[in-house]
């Protein structure tokens, strides 16, 4: 990001987690009992927990390429005053997807939700990270930074916060002008990071990031994901995870300047079989 984020990813973690998971203003009159702290606590009251054995998510691949993306996916906004990325419905290599073309931008695409990851922990999506030409021109030793992200945001129980999480929550609602989820767990593309390392954010213990395979053989190619949510949370947080709220992706242009671009298929949960 420009400006107060200088384009770090890791500046920038601390608000992604609003990203997936922030509340419309409805002037709902049952206030949250933790007096607005959670965006989470107003999605799980207002939204029924998902049925059935499969909960389709995103249905990228029913979309018409050139068309428009589905009314319960919406553009996040991380701040106001920077371009977004442009996300639509494209098809890449045969496939129907959403284009994610961050040339100059730095905004999210979310859908909230509310789903059980102990009905549905079963996690299924596909992307695709094309080569670009600044990858040639990445300097030795430069930052890792995420090209795709599927963005997860959860529920949890307020009383668990201590002080100084608390304390951390009502800056970042500060910055971003709106609450966040109790935790949000990503699961990224970034080069250089070996896969199914956990990544901890420097700047809320909130916020967990999952590295997948981003070897250069898996450049220019679908690639097709299946992760055990609840385990993955056990591991990245140590407790169990409360609901999911919210899902989001996310590219944005890298560290370095150059523009981000990735490709997201369709996002789904299942029942554990």
């Amino acid at each position: 990001m420009r400006g107060k984020f200088s384009g770090s990813f890791w500046a920038l973690v601390l608000v992604l987690a609003a990203g997936c998971a922030s509340a419309p203003e409805d002037g709902s009159e049952n206030a949250p009992e933790d007096d607005g702290l959670l965006a989470s606590t107003k999605i799980v009251q207002r939204l029924p927990v998902a049925e059935g054995k499969v909960v389709e998510v995103a249905r990228f691949s029913q979309l018409r390429p050139g068309g428009a993306l589905a009314e319960d996916w919406e553009p996040y906004v991380l701040q106001p005053a920077n371009p977004l990325t442009q996300y639509r419905p494209a098809e890449v290599a045969g496939n129907v997807c959403v284009e994610a073309d961050a040339t100059n931008g730095y905004s999210a695409l979310q859908r909230l939700v509310h789903i059980s990851p102990e009905r549905h922990p079963v996690l299924e999506w596909s992307w695709r990270v094309p080569r670009l030409k600044s990858d040639a021109k990445a300097p030795a030793g430069a930052r890792a930074t995420p090209r795709a992200r599927l963005m997860l945001a959860f529920h949890g129980d307020p009383e668990k916060l201590d002080f100084e999480q608390r304390v951390k929550l009502r800056m970042a609602k500060a910055i971003t002008g709106q609450p966040l989820p109790y935790s949000s767990l990503i699961y990224v593309w970034m080069k250089g990071v070996p896969e199914g390392t956990v990544v901890p954010s420097p700047y809320t213990d909130r916020v967990r990031l999952i590295a997948l395979d981003s070897s250069e053989k898996k450049l220019d190619r679908w690639l097709e994901f299946r992760r055990n949510v609840r385990e993955d949370y056990r591991r990245a947080f140590g407790e169990e995870p409360g609901d999911i709220v919210g899902v989001g992706i996310y590219t944005d242009v890298d560290s370095n300047g150059a523009p981000g671009r990735a490709y997201y298929g369709d996002i789904t949960f299942r029942a554990e079989q």
